[in-house]
């Protein structure tokens, strides 16, 4: 049972680092039984295969109960849709990779099945959670659940079945992945090749001229300029399904009447408040916050009380101040000098009932045991350490002994802490506290400082439904004055409001500057029936609401010749200069350096270039060029380059063989860790995504 307890406790953390999705493999057969038909349930379509909602929010479902575990609480609207879209991807990767597996004849059989769990060579993730504390794995453990299996609850069979498919989908991706690195074959005359393209060098002499010496403002661009760069470059150009809107917000803030009234509040219970001889019971009866025991110092004091805390009576009560967005009063509750950090060492003697405890001792038996250790330790000095190994039920003795070390005041339960605050360093106790009861020794603690304990009553200063009306009628007369793009800009003008852009996102975005959680606005602008130029209705967000019209679709495909155009702009004008410079350079022959003496030009040298160099000089990146030069021998000139930054006429004044080498081994293992890092990188995998069919409805469900 303890094996299976630490399988739960990691299962999430499994999935992740396992791959491939391995429960969507699980679910995905659970649900495929139930029909996969309608196109009103289907969140995708891959390679013709249907992922439907049932079998997709089942595990999203599941995957966001066990990142909220990992993560110790709820999860904001990002980290959901986070969670979500990384749900779609396990399902899309499932379709996928079954779809190669099965193409390749690959599967695991039963026998190799129980290899992994109680073979001699049993699978990672086996080993790890069949284990005991020192890392030894224990396999009779294994056998003894498998033989016991059928008299498992049935939640413990079920995270059984879960981990055993988690096993067999983990050994398919270990031998795909396998057959994939083992058809890895370099020729050694192509091992060569790279051998000398690395190892050749060349010294170079440059003559160049940059294309920054021409203004851009005296560069026409044609039509054919565009259209050239377009098919040069098409590959480049492929887009997602894009939308841009324009949009406007509608804040909705607390009014001065609604901070009134948040002030009012906490005034009309100062006197109260005051005079309360149970202040926790009567903050946490009329406070937005908790009330907080913690001692402070000035720096951890608001501004507006930190003078009065530390200079007024015990028991002084403020006027009401403005926090953050909360009216406050805050009451004086006590004063002290404190140290910030304390030193311990302990032992604790838990009983049957104690938090977190799985002693079988009762209390009494406990505290007896505790007092015979503080009478041992305190008579023999320096022992508590090897007692604490030996007797101490806090887990964490058997790496330090007992010994805590520094830290925080505060961060103790309060009996420990104000044991080890208030007594003297060198001091023995024993101290009970909801854990057991501990015997402490004080061993060190900082020098003390002033700081006071303050209880507050805070009341949220919010809108009132008055207010949020209002900022709504403020939204509606825009709406109703917005009709197309320039009502739009004019109502935004006159209304004062702030017309803000986002271009050029995909249905999946998750973020638009200055909007909450914004995919209901992604949503209305991904809508068959929202066309450019259409003005949403008031769209309400976390605070505020929103008004956009869509701007532009851009559809999935290949860019249009006059966007790309717009903007790579500046490139175009580069290869236009390029090619005015070439032309310029045939004009003068050979004199080269009355041309950069015209042109504006320098000339360098440039040595130990290779095939396999990345810059060239100062240049920055100028692959063409560095190519062109590899294919001349020494002393040949080459006809004038456009480059990336530069036009250039080069001389080869000198070439350097590679080195002899006995064997090209070092090249072939260095290609071979390249390609197994592709492969390691989902390399495979992310190519057979882009050559899927995929059909994505995901923005019609979350």
């Amino acid at each position: 049972m303890a094996a299976i307890g630490k399988i739960r406790q990691h299962y999430g953390l499994l999935i992740i680092i396992v791959g491939l999705a391995l429960l969507a493999f699980v679910l995905g057969d659970l649900f495929k039984s139930t029909g996969r038909g309608r196109n009103t349930t289907t969140v995708a379509v891959v390679n013709g295969e249907k992922i439907t909602y049932q079998e997709f929010n089942a595990l999203s479902e599941n995957n966001i109960e066990q990142t909220k575990r990992r993560n110790g609480g709820n999860l904001g609207q990002d980290e959901n849709l986070n969670v979500r879209n990384q749900t779609l991807e396990q399902l899309v990767r499932e379709v996928i990779m079954h779809e190669e597996m099965e193409d390749l004849g690959l599967a695991v059989s039963a026998d190799e099945l129980y290899d992994q769990f109680l073979g001699d060579n049993p699978n990672r993730y086996v080993v790890q959670n069949f284990s005991d504390a020192d890392g030894n794995y224990n396999k009779e453990m294994v056998a003894q659940y498998l033989q016991n299996f059928l008299d498992l609850p049935v939640e413990n069979r079920q995270n059984w079945l879960q981990f055993e498919n988690a096993i067999r989908e983990d050994r398919l991706n270990t031998k795909y992945n396998n057959l994939v690195k083992n058809s890895f074959y370099l020729p050694s005359k192509l091992a060569e090749s790279m051998y000398n393209d690395k190892n050749e060098k060349r010294s170079v002499e440059v003559y160049a001229v940059r294309y920054n010496t021409i203004a851009d403002s005296t560069v026409v661009v044609e039509a054919s300029d565009k259209s050239r760069f377009f098919k040069e470059n098409k590959n480049r150009f492929k887009t997602a399904e894009t939308r841009s809107i324009d949009y406007v917000t509608f804040e909705i803030k607390p009014s001065e009447e609604d901070i009134e009234a948040s002030k009012d509040y906490v005034a009309q219970l100062k006197n109260e408040f005051a005079a309360s001889a149970d202040v926790a019971t009567f903050v946490n009866a009329n406070s937005d916050k908790k009330y907080d025991s913690t001692w402070m110092g000035r720096k951890e004091l608001p501004a507006a009380i930190e003078a009065d805390m530390f200079e007024q009576e015990v028991g002084f009560t403020t006027e009401p101040y403005d926090n953050e967005g909360f009216y406050s009063i805050a009451r004086l509750v006590a004063r002290a000098d404190r140290s910030d950090s304390l030193k311990a060492k302990h032992i604790l003697i838990a009983y049957e009932g104690a938090f977190r405890s799985e002693a079988k001792r009762t209390k009494d038996e406990a505290k007896a045991l505790a007092d015979s250790l503080l009478n041992v330790v305190k008579s023999k000095k320096g022992t508590i350490l090897s007692l604490a190994e030996k007797f101490s039920d806090d887990p964490s003795a058997k790496e330090n002994k007992g010994d805590l070390g520094w830290f925080t005041d505060g961060t103790m339960v309060p009996a420990f802490n104000e044991f080890v605050q208030n007594g003297k360093v060198g001091e023995f106790g024993v101290v009970e506290t909801p854990f057991g009861f501990h015997v402490i020794n004080i061993t060190d603690r900082t020098d003390s400082n002033p700081k006071v304990r303050v209880a507050v009553i805070a009341h949220e200063t919010f809108a009132s439904s008055k207010t949020e009306l209002a900022v709504f009628s403020e939204a509606n007369a825009f709406v109703t004055a917005s009709k197309n793009q320039e009502s739009f800009d004019a109502a935004a003008e006159a209304q004062g409001l702030v017309k803000r852009t986002s271009n050029s996102f995909s249905a999946k975005t998750s973020r638009i500057q200055n909007l909450p959680s914004p995919r209901s606005v992604v949503k209305w602008a991904f809508d068959s029936k929202t066309k450019v130029g259409s003005v949403s209705n008031i769209i309400d967000l976390e605070g505020m609401y929103v008004v956009a019209i869509l701007t532009d679709i851009v559809p999935e495909g290949f860019m249009s010749v006059d966007r790309v155009a717009e903007r790579y702009d500046y490139q175009i004008k580069k290869e236009v200069k390029g090619r005015m410079l070439v032309e310029k350079a045939l004009t003068y022959g050979n004199d080269y350096d009355k041309m950069i003496g015209d042109l504006k030009g320098e000339k360098v040298t440039v040595d130990d270039l290779t095939f396999s160099s990345r810059s060239f000089s100062n240049f920055g990146n100028e692959d063409k060029l560095i190519g062109a030069i590899a294919a001349l021998k020494e002393g040949e000139t080459s006809q004038p380059i456009a480059g990336s930054n530069a036009m250039f006429v080069v001389k080869v004044t000198k070439c350097t063989a590679a080195p002899a080498a006995k064997d090209y081994s070092s090249v072939i293992s260095e290609k071979r860790n390249l390609f197994n890092n592709i492969v390691r990188n989902d390399g495979v995998y992310n190519y057979l995504k882009m050559i899927a069919e995929i059909k994505d409805n995901s923005l019609l469900f979350y």
